[in-house]
C-alpha cells in the first residue's frame, strides 16, 4: 500500500492511478500532494482509491502519536479507513473540544485525516446525517483548519447540507453555521437557505441556539431583514432564559448588524441588572461595547457594568479592559474611578496587550479627557516594541490619542513617523490626515514623514477629499512645512469641493494658507463664500478665526463685510452679557458658577484681532494706545527677569524714558551724535525684537534725524 503521494499529480482518471508506486513501507519517494488521484479515483471507483491515495504507513502513524492529538488522529484515521465516518466524527468532535485543540492542526497526521474525509465525502454512495455534517463543520471551525484540503472538505459539507437543509433541527442549524463562521467562510448559498429555515423553525430554537445562530450570521457579515426580525422576536420571547454568554452574543450580533431593536435591547438591560453577578469579565465588557457601538446610552446599564467591573477588575484581560474603556468613552460616560482601575490593571498586563488593545485603550482615555500619563507612557513604550505589527488604523488611532492628550512622547512619534513614511502606500487618506494632524497638534516636525506625505499626496491627489487636504494643509502650517507646488495644487482641489468642508475646517484652511502662501485668491474667495452660506452653523470661535485669517487680504470685500457683520452680532451677545453681569455701580448680578458656564457657552477665549476692538467699542472702552501696550509688555518682561521689585521698577523706568525720547523725538532735539545713535539703536532694536511691526509706527523723521546725526 503506497502512500499515494509519490505521483499524486498524475491524471487522476485511472481507477488505479499511480499512487501504488510508493514503497511497501508506506513512505513512498515522491512529494506530490496526491489530490489529483483522490478526486479522480473517487469519482470513478468509489472507495477503491482511498487506500491507494491516503493510507500512510505504520511507521508514520507511530512516530506522530507523541504529538498533540496524535492518538485521537490515529483513531480517526482508523475509523475512516474502515469507512466508519460516524465514529471518526465523534473522535474528531471530542478532539476539537480539548483545551489545546488548535495545536492539533500542526500535527502532520491532520493532513491524512483531511484527505480521507475528502475522499469519503465525494464518494457516490455517501450517507451522512445532518447532525454529522454540522459536527464536522463545527469541529473544523474549532480546530481552525484553513488547509486547502480543509476548504474543499467544507465546500462539500455545504453542498451536502444544502440538499437536505429541511431535515436540520434548530440545534443542527446553530452548530453548522457556527462552524462555518468560525473559519470565516461565507457560503452564501447555504446560508441563504438556512436563513429561510431559521425563520420557519424559529419557535423551536432555545436561548443558546438563538444566540449562536445570530452570532454566526453576524460574524459572516450576512444580514437579512426577515432573519433578524425573527431572531429578535425569538430572543425577546425567551429572554428570561438567556445566560450571560447568550446575552453578550446577541448584543454583539445586533451591534454588527447595526440594528437597534429597542424592545430587545431594553430587555437585555433588565436581564443584566438581574443577573449581574453571573457575568464574567468578557461578556460584561462585550455588552458595554455592543451598546456603545449602537450609540445606545443606558445609565442603569453602564452603572451596573461599572459596579460589577470594579469588583472583578483583577480577572479582566487586556482585551476586556480595552472593550470596557472604549464603550464608556464612546458613550461619553465619565467614570473616573472605573478608568483608574482600568489603567492600573492594564499596566499590570501591558506585555500581553495586542496592537488593537493598545490603540483603543489610548483612544478611550484621550476621548474621555482622562489624563493618565503613566498609562499612556506604558502604552507608548509597548507600542514602540510592536510598532511593526501595528495596522494603519491602529497607528492613526495612537497618534490621535497622544495628540489629544497633549503628550509629546517623542520616541513614539518618531517611530510612528518613520513607519508611516516607509509604508505610506498602505495608509488611507483619512488616516494620513489624522496622523499629520497629530504631528501638527503636538508641534512636532518629522521631516521624513512630512516629505513622504507631500510626495504621496502629489502622486494621488485625486483620491484625497477636500476635508483631508485642508487637514494636511493645517498640519503643514503648524510645523512650518512649506511645499508651495503642492499647496497651490491642493488649493485648486479644496476650492472646487469647498462645500464638503466642515465649519472648523474652513477657518483652519484659511489660516494655514495665509501663513504658508500669504495669498491664494481663488481658495480664499471660495472659503469666504462658503462661510457666508454656513454662517448660522459656524461656532463663534470659528467666525473669529476665519475673519482674522482674512483680515490682511480680504478677497471679496462684500462677502468679507458680511462675515464681519456676523462677527459683530456674535460679539454683541458677549458684550450684553458683560453689561448685565457687571453693571456700573452695582454688585455682580451673577454667581461665579453661572458666570463661568455662560462664558464657556460662548465658545471663545478671545474675540480676535478684528473682534476685540468691536467688543471694546460696544462696552464703551477706549482702545488702548501704543504706550499702554508697550508698558504692559515691559512689565511682563521685567517679571520674567527674576529681579527684586525695586530693581524691576528702575529698569522699567529707564526703558520707558528711552522709548519716550525716541517716540517724541523732534528734529531740533540737541542730542550729541553719539548719544543719538546709541539711543536709536537701543530703542528700535528692542521694538523690532519684541513688538510686531503692525502694532507700532516709529517717528520716521526722528529716526532719520538720528541717522544723520550718527553720520
Amino acid at each position: 500500500r503506497g502512500d499515494g503521494r509519490g505521483d499524486g499529480r498524475g491524471d487522476g482518471r485511472s481507477s488505479e492511478g499511480r499512487g501504488g508506486e510508493g514503497r511497501s513501507d508506506g513512505r513512498g519517494e515522491g512529494r506530490g500532494d496526491g489530490r489529483g488521484d483522490v478526486r479522480g479515483d473517487i469519482r470513478n471507483n468509489g472507495h477503491g482509491a482511498i487506500v491507494a491515495v491516503g493510507n500512510v504507513g505504520t511507521d508514520f502513524v507511530t512516530c506522530s502519536n507523541n504529538e498533540v492529538g496524535g492518538n485521537e488522529l490515529a483513531e480517526t484515521t482508523k475509523h475512516l479507513l474502515a469507512h466508519d465516518i460516524q465514529s471518526a466524527l465523534k473522535v474528531l468532535v471530542k478532539l476539537s473540544k480539548q483545551e489545546n485543540a488548535k495545536a492539533v492542526r500542526n500535527n502532520p497526521m491532520m493532513k491524512e485525516v483531511l484527505s480521507q474525509l475528502y475522499g469519503q465525502l465525494y464518494a457516490d454512495n455517501i450517507s451522512i446525517w445532518p447532525r454529522e455534517l454540522a459536527d464536522l463543520a463545527l469541529a473544523m471551525g474549532e480546530l481552525q483548519l484553513h488547509d486547502p484540503v480543509a476548504v474543499e472538505v467544507l465546500k462539500r459539507v455545504a453542498e451536502l447540507a444544502e440538499r437536505q437543509v429541511d431535515l436540520f433541527t434548530p440545534g443542527d442549524i446553530a452548530v453548522i453555521v457556527r462552524g462555518f463562521a468560525s473559519l470565516g467562510m461565507r457560503t452564501e448559498s447555504l446560508m441563504s437557505v438556512i436563513a429561510a429555515e431559521v425563520v420557519r423553525k424559529i419557535d423551536g430554537f432555545d436561548q443558546r441556539q438563538l444566540s449562536n445562530t445570530a452570532w454566526a450570521f453576524a460574524k459572516s457579515g450576512l444580514w437579512n431583514e426577515h432573519l433578524v426580525r425573527a431572531i429578535a422576536a425569538g430572543c425577546l420571547s425567551k429572554i428570561s432564559t438567556f445566560t450571560a454568554q447568550s446575552l453578550s452574543q446577541i448584543s454583539w450580533a445586533m451591534a454588527q448588524w447595526r440594528t437597534r431593536k429597542d424592545d430587545l435591547m431594553n430587555a437585555i438591560v433588565c436581564e443584566l441588572q438581574r443577573k449581574t453577578s453571573e457575568f464574567a469579565p468578557a461578556p460584561l465588557a462585550m455588552i458595554a461595547w455592543s451598546f456603545a457601538s449602537l450609540q445606545l446610552k443606558s445609565p442603569p446599564l453602564m452603572t451596573a457594568i461599572s459596579a460589577e467591573a470594579g469588583l472583578k477588575i483583577a480577572d479582566f484581560k487586556t482585551q476586556d479592559l480595552a472593550h470596557l474603556a472604549w464603550a464608556f468613552a464612546n458613550l461619553k460616560v465619565q467614570d473616573q474611578a472605573l478608568f483608574n482601575l482600568v489603567a492600573e490593571r492594564f499596566q499590570q498586563d501591558i506585555k500581553a496587550a495586542l496592537p488593537p488593545e493598545l490603540a483603543n485603550t489610548a483612544w478611550a482615555f484621550s476621548k474621555n479627557n482622562f489624563s493618565h500619563e503613566p498609562l499612556m507612557n506604558s502604552i507608548a513604550d509597548e507600542a514602540i516594541v510592536q510598532i511593526r505589527s501595528l495596522k494603519p488604523l491602529e497607528v492613526a488611532t495612537l497618534a490621535w490619542a497622544f495628540a489629544v492628550a497633549r503628550l509629546q512622547h517623542r520616541q513614539l512619534m518618531v517611530e510612528i513617523g518613520g513607519q508611516v513614511a516607509k509604508r505610506i502606500e498602505k495608509f488611507q487618506p483619512p488616516q494620513l490626515s489624522h496622523i499629520a494632524w497629530a504631528f501638527g497638534a503636538l508641534s512636532l516636525k518629522h521631516q521624513e514623514f512630512m516629505t513622504s506625505l507631500s510626495a504621496h499626496v502629489q502622486r494621488g491627489i485625486g483620491s484625497f477629499k477636500a476635508e483631508v487636504l485642508s487637514g494636511i494643509a493645517w498640519a503643514f502650517a503648524m510645523v512650518r512645512f512649506r511645499d508651495e507646488v503642492l499647496l497651490r495644487r491642493m488649493a485648486t482641489d479644496i476650492a472646487r469641493d469647498v462645500a464638503d468642508l466642515r465649519p472648523l475646517a474652513l477657518a483652519r484652511c484659511a489660516w494655514a494658507y495665509r501663513l504658508l502662501l500669504g495669498r491664494s485668491p481663488e481658495l480664499m474667495m471660495a472659503l469666504v463664500v462658503e462661510s457666508v452660506k454656513k454662517i448660522d452653523s459656524l461656532p463663534t470661535k470659528t467666525v473669529v478665526n476665519l475673519v482674522d485669517s482674512l483680515y490682511a487680504n480680504p478677497p471679496v470685500p462684500m462677502q468679507s463685510s458680511l462675515l464681519e457683520k456676523a462677527l459683530a452680532a456674535r460679539i454683541e451677545q458677549v458684550s450684553s452679557f458683560f453689561k448685565e453681569a457687571w453693571s456700573v455701580g452695582n454688585q455682580p448680578s451673577i454667581n461665579l458658577e453661572q458666570y463661568t458656564s455662560q462664558l464657556s457657552a460662548f465658545g471663545v477665549v478671545d474675540c480676535g484681532i478684528v473682534g476685540t476692538p468691536v467688543l471694546l467699542g460696544q462696552l464703551g472702552i477706549e482702545i488702548p494706545n501704543c504706550s499702554f501696550l508697550q508698558e504692559c509688555r515691559m512689565q511682563r518682561r521685567m517679571r520674567g527677569t527674576g529681579l527684586p521689585l525695586p530693581q524691576q521698577q528702575q529698569l522699567l523706568l529707564l526703558q520707558q524714558q528711552q522709548l519716550l525720547l525716541l517716540w517724541q523725538w523732534k528734529p531740533c532735539a540737541p542730542h550729541p551724535p553719539l548719544h543719538a545713535a546709541l539711543l536709536q539703536k537701543t530703542a528700535v532694536g528692542y521694538l523690532n525684537a519684541k513688538l510686531p511691526k503692525q502694532h507700532w509706527r516709529p517717528n520716521n523723521a526722528a529716526v532719520n534725524n538720528a541717522k544723520s546725526a550718527q553720520l
